[in-house]
C-alpha cells in the first residue's frame, strides 16, 4: 500500500513565483541575487522549464508527509503530477517522460506519474546566450556548494591542486543557508590567497505558510535533482561543460546501515553515481549542449578530504565553520551542532580521523557517554565498520547489491577498498565503543539476525 496523494497535482512557474495545486494552493518564491536573475532572463524556455519541473518536484516533496505504516513501511508515495512548461512539444516525449520518472524514484523511491500542459510565459529578450563576466573572469566550471564539510573541503582542496575561476552555487531552502555560504567564502579569500578566483551565485527557496520545518516531510530527497538542474543551468550559460559535486565517495555511495531491502530506499542519494549519471543525460538532453556531473573526490574519504588541509595553516581551522547538523534549526546559544545524529557523528570522526582536532560546539556529544552503544544508529555505525574490518564477506554482498543497478566511475573492488579505509577510520576514533571480544562479535550476530 502506498500514500494516496490528490487525484492530480499541478505544477506552474512564472516570474520567480511557483504554484503547486492540489487540494490547496502553495506557492513557493525563488529569491536569487543578481547574477542568477541575470541567467534567468538570457536563457530559452525549456532551461526555465527545467528548473521550475525541479523546483516543483522538491515543493511537492515538502508539502507531502510520508505516512509510515505496517503495510508501507517506508512511507512510499504515488506522486500523480502534472508540469505546466512552455516547450510542450520537448518534455511530453514518452522517453523524456521516462527519464523524469525513473530519477524522481530513484532519488525519492517514490512513483511519480508525469504529465505536461502548455503553459505560456513572455518571451525571454534575448536567445540563450552565455553571461558576461567581464575580461578578467571566466569560469572554469561550476561546482555545487552547500556550506557542509564536504563542500568546503572540496572546495579547498581543488584550489590547493591548482584549480581557478570556479563559479560556486548555492541553493537551499532557509537564507540563513545562503548567508553562512557567502561568509565561508568570504574567510577563505583571506586564508587561501588563490580563493581570490572564487565567483558564487545562489538562491533562496521560501515555501509560504510553510511553517514549522518538523510539519513538514523531513526526508526531502528530490532537493538533488533541483540543486543539479540549476547548476546545469549555470553551467550552460557560463559556457563551460562540468558541474563538480564535493562530496566523498563513501558518503556518495552512502550504503545503508541497515540490510533490509527498503533500506535502500531510504538512504540519501543527491550524489549517487547513478543518479548524477542520470541527470547528466537529462540535463544535456534538456539544454542540447554537453553538462557532465562530476565527483572529484570519488575515491576518497571525508577524512582523507580534510587530511589533504592540514599542512595548509588556517584550512582545518576554516573548515569547522561548516555545517554538518541534521539540526538545522538548532537555536542553543554558541552551538551549531547537536553532537548526536549520524552527519555530527560523521563529522567528528572524519576531524580526527584526519588527525586534525575537532573544534566544532556539540551540545550533547554521543561518544563522550560510557553508554553511548545504547543508540541505535550509533551501535550499527560501528558494528558495521568492524564488520568490514573483520573482513566480513556479508557487507561485500550488501555492497554489491546495492550497487547492482548503478553506473558506477571506479571498479567495485576499488569501492570495497575505500569502505574498508572508512572502517578503519570509524574503528580508530570509536575504538573504545567496539567490542573486540569473540563473544561481543557473536551478540551482535545474534542480534543481526534478530
Amino acid at each position: 500500500m502506498l500514500v494516496e496523494l490528490p487525484t492530480q497535482l499541478h505544477v506552474r512557474y512564472a516570474n520567480g513565483r511557483l504554484e503547486v495545486q492540489g487540494d490547496t494552493t502553495r506557492r513557493m518564491s525563488i529569491s536569487a541575487q543578481a547574477m542568477i536573475h541575470d541567467l534567468l532572463a538570457c536563457v530559452d524556455d525549456r532551461s526555465i522549464d527545467l528548473i521550475s519541473i525541479a523546483a516543483g518536484a522538491y515543493a511537492i516533496d515538502r508539502i507531502h508527509r510520508r505516512k509510515v505504516s505496517i503495510k508501507n513501511e517506508a512511507g512510499l508515495r504515488t506522486i500523480p503530477v502534472c508540469f505546466h512548461v512552455a516547450d510542450l512539444a520537448y518534455w511530453s516525449q514518452p522517453h523524456v517522460v521516462d527519464q523524469l520518472a525513473e530519477l524522481l524514484h530513484f532519488l525519492s523511491g517514490d512513483f511519480w506519474l508525469i504529465s505536461f500542459s502548455p503553459h505560456e510565459r513572455p518571451a525571454p529578450a534575448v536567445g540563450q546566450t552565455t553571461l558576461d563576466f567581464g575580461p578578467h573572469l571566466k569560469p572554469s566550471r561550476v561546482a555545487l556548494y552547500s556550506g557542509g564539510l564536504d563542500s568546503a573541503a572540496g572546495l579547498a582542496a581543488s584550489l590547493q591542486s591548482g584549480q581557478r575561476d570556479i563559479m560556486l552555487l548555492t541553493a537551499g531552502h532557509q537564507s540563513a543557508i545562503r548567508r553562512r555560504a557567502m561568509d565561508q567564502i568570504k574567510l577563505l579569500k583571506h586564508v587561501l590567497p588563490q580563493a581570490g578566483s572564487i565567483s558564487h551565485a545562489s538562491f533562496v527557496l521560501g515555501l509560504e505558510r510553510s511553517g514549522r520545518i518538523r510539519d513538514q516531510e523531513t526526508t526531502q530527497r528530490s532537493r538533488g535533482f533541483l540543486f543539479c538542474a540549476s547548476g546545469a543551468v549555470l553551467a550552460s550559460v557560463c559556457g563551460v561543460d562540468v558541474v563538480h559535486v564535493y562530496e566523498n565517495g563513501h558518503g556518495a555511495i552512502n550504503l545503508p546501515l541497515g540490510g533490509a531491502p527498503l533500506s535502500n530506499g531510504l538512504s540519501t542519494r543527491g550524489a549517487h553515481p547513478t543518479f548524477l549519471a542520470m541527470m547528466t543525460q537529462v540535463a544535456s538532453d534538456a539544454l542540447e549542449r554537453p553538462v557532465r556531473f562530476e565527483l572529484p573526490f570519488a575515491r576518497v574519504t571525508k577524512a582523507a578530504m580534510i587530511e589533504a588541509l592540514v599542512h595548509t595553516p588556517g584550512l582545518v581551522q576554516w573548515a569547522q565553520q561548516s555545517r554538518s547538523c541534521v539540526h538545522t534549526s538548532w537555536r542553543e546559544a554558541g552551538v551549531t551542532h547537536c553532537g548526536y545524529c549520524a552527519a555530527c557523528i560523521e563529522r567528528h570522526q572524519a576531524f580526527v580521523g584526519a588527525g586534525a582536532r575537532d573544534l566544532t560546539p556539540y551540545s550533547r556529544p554521543l561518544w563522550e557517554r560510557e553508554d553511548a552503544m545504547n543508540d541505535d544508529y550509533f551501535r550499527s555505525y560501528v558494528w558495521q565498520a568492524q564488520r568490514w574490518a573483520e573482513g566480513d564477506l556479508g557487507m561485500r554482498d550488501r555492497l554489491g547489491d546495492h550497487c547492482a543497478p548503478s553506473q558506477l566511475s571506479a571498479p567495485f573492488e576499488d569501492l570495497v577498498l575505500l569502505h574498508q579505509k572508512h572502517a578503519e577510520e570509524v574503528l580508530s576514533v570509536y575504538a573504545r565503543h567496539a567490542d573486540p571480544s569473540p563473544s561481543g562479535r557473536a551478540r551482535q550476530a545474534q542480534l543481526r539476525a534478530a
